[in-house]
């Protein structure tokens, strides 16, 4: 089986992440992260949440993060703890952005793009988590060994006003809605 994607990791694409309040002021509660990625000038948006029932969207909101805690029967921690409002407050009093590739010599990034955790049934939700099988060719050791020089580029890092840190050709942009 051929799998085919929207991008192509081996070429410069620009990810874009979004913080949207409620009311699309700078000073409104967080209410939306969204993330795009752009390529050759075509905008591709982020998966749905198909899994989550409709309507999930392929955003993080409170609703969604609500939907995959139940449906997934995890304690839905982050409400407990104020969301996305008390998450924007945070950002407010400062962060430091931080970007770097690693990977994970304990469970091998399964918890990622495999099935996770590894006593689970695939078919639960929220334990198949993407296409890599598994198994000692997604090893750290095995990665390591076989591509030596894996590499990535962070480069023109951009921080400013909605739709203004990307082109799109045939002017295509990610519309932003505020409720």
């Amino acid at each position: 089986m051929v799998l085919t994607f929207a991008l192509d990791t081996s070429k410069p694409m620009t990810v874009v992440t979004q913080f949207l309040t409620h009311d699309g002021s700078d000073t409104g509660d967080l209410s939306e992260i969204r993330r795009f990625y752009v390529q050759a000038g075509k905008v591709v948006p982020n998966s749905v949440a198909t899994l989550l029932g409709p309507g999930a969207g392929n955003s993080i909101t409170d609703d969604l993060c609500s939907k995959q805690k139940s449906k997934f029967g995890d304690l839905n921690d982050f409400a407990a703890k104020g969301g996305l409002q008390e998450m924007g407050a945070a950002m407010d009093r400062g962060m430091v952005l931080v970007l770097s590739l690693w990977d994970d010599t304990d469970v091998s990034m399964l918890w990622l793009d495999s099935a996770y955790p590894t006593k689970e049934s695939p078919q639960k939700p929220g334990v198949l988590r993407g296409p890599c099988p598994g198994g000692e060719r997604s090893t750290s050791a095995y990665l390591r060994a076989e591509s030596p020089d894996a590499h990535v580029a962070f480069s023109n890092v951009k921080f400013g006003a909605i739709n203004s840190t990307f082109s799109a050709t045939g002017g295509r942009r990610m519309a932003s809605a505020y409720v």
